[in-house]
């Protein structure tokens, strides 16, 4: 007797183990895989710096690997928050929408961009030329400011102050003067942020670099409001 209650109990120890076992292994089965949701994370934000010029890094934040969260069934949603220009520190929002988790990773971006630089030690009020100035890349998620990618934007245009070589040229560098007369033929681009398209156009206003104004198409005749971005320079935006 002794020893069918032994066995007894030892079958009923031999079932809790396996049901344990095999509750372990479901649990196991269903939890997120963490190195899938951060390679998520990179994939996506890979896709979206390469639709932009230039060059760019990043690096992700690691995940602690003991991190339990519930297997996500449908494809993981990648989001930026706060500020959505992908440069600097980024905070990237990684979701589940059947499981209702969320997380976050943050991520260094470096942009790399060819950017209008003094090519030799400028003085102020001097009028600038292609000669004095270079393109060079730069990392512009650390520029200050905003800078010129087109030496033929900062032709003719006057210094405020001295510059440096390999200073990069902002609009703060410039004397405030119109780089857009009234009545005179000027280039206008048409941009979706990855397509470009050039045109001449009329200019029925004069403006300053970041003014609005009204400018005709010479082909198609109409009148579109554009963004003037140089001498003889102005920018749709679509």
């Amino acid at each position: 007797m002794l020893g069918k209650h032994f066995l007894k109990y030892g079958l009923k120890q031999l079932v809790l183990i396996a049901s344990l076992a095999v509750s372990c292994l479901v649990n196991a089965q269903t939890l997120q895989d963490i190195s899938q949701l951060e390679a998520s994370a990179h994939h996506w934000l890979d896709e979206q710096l390469s639709q932009q010029a230039g060059r760019y890094e990043f690096k992700l934040s690691s995940l602690d690997s003991r991190l339990r969260l519930a297997a996500c069934a449908s494809p993981l949603m990648v989001e930026v928050q706060g500020n959505n220009e992908l440069r600097g520190r980024v905070n990237l929002k990684v979701s589940c929408l059947d499981k209702n988790w969320f997380i976050y990773l943050s991520a260094d971006i470096a942009y790399y961009l060819s950017v209008v630089v003094a090519r030799t030690d400028l003085p102020r009020k001097a009028s600038l030329t292609a000669s004095m100035l270079s393109l060079t890349e730069v990392e512009v998620s650390k520029v200050r400011g905003d800078y010129f990618t087109s030496l033929a934007d900062l032709q003719g245009v006057m210094l405020r102050n001295r510059l440096r070589a390999g200073d990069v040229i902002s609009s703060n560098n410039l004397l405030v003067t119109d780089a857009v007369n009234r009545a005179e033929q000027i280039s206008i681009v048409a941009t979706n942020g990855t397509l470009s398209v050039r045109m001449s156009g009329e200019a029925l206003d004069s403006g300053k670099v970041g003014d609005q104004i009204r400018v005709r198409n010479l082909q198609s005749g109409r009148v579109i409001r554009a963004l003037v971005v140089g001498r003889g320079k102005v920018e749709v935006r679509y």
